[in-house]
């Protein structure tokens, strides 16, 4: 019986860690010349791509796996740096104004805060999964309409309609639990 990592590709009969073996160098090199990333970034990207790339590399709707893999290294890692340009913009606006800093860790900002992640953290979890996940894909990760709905197979304005709702459902959270916030 063959594992799940070696089992053959409908179209050319080749495995899973056959495609890692051949392909997993070029996509590094690709992943860090293209877009500047580190070795270890690269690493992680291109482990990504193949994570999301082992669940489809079976099916008779795979026409070039080689292309799927760029295009899955290339979004990778327009992730990672949206997700690096945000901490970056963070760390900056806090070295640029300290005053926002030490207001931020007063006892009463955090024991609002923690209040405020509660009743968020409630929310969340009271609503569908598939309207989380948009939600935090738009919000958290930065995504697209647009993006979103390729990634997940929908249309933009179905995605649109869930994290608006999402959003609706925090907010009555919070009125519901503390007035304005």
């Amino acid at each position: 019986m063959l594992q799940a990592w070696n089992r053959p590709l409908a179209t050319d009969n080749k495995a899973l860690g056959d495609y890692y073996r051949e392909h997993h160098r070029e996509l590094c090199r690709y992943a860090t010349h293209k877009f500047g990333l580190s070795e270890m970034e690269a690493e992680d990207v291109v482990q990504s791509a193949f994570a999301r790339f082992a669940p489809l590399h079976d099916t008779a709707e795979m026409e070039n796996a080689r292309a799927f893999l760029y295009r899955a290294v290339n979004n990778a890692s327009i992730d990672l740096l949206r997700r690096n340009q945000v901490r970056s913009n963070f760390a900056q606006s806090a070295l640029e104004d300290p005053e926002r800093e030490i207001d931020a860790v007063s006892p009463e900002r955090i024991a609002t805060g923690r209040q405020l992640l509660k009743l968020i953290s409630r929310a969340l979890w009271g609503m569908p999964q598939k309207r989380r996940r948009l939600l935090l894909m738009n919000r958290v990760d930065g995504l697209s309409y647009a993006e979103i709905a390729r990634r997940e197979g929908l249309s933009a304005t179905v995605v649109k309609k869930h994290v608006a709702k999402a959003l609706a459902a925090c907010q009555a959270e919070l009125r519901a639990n503390g007035g304005d916030w």
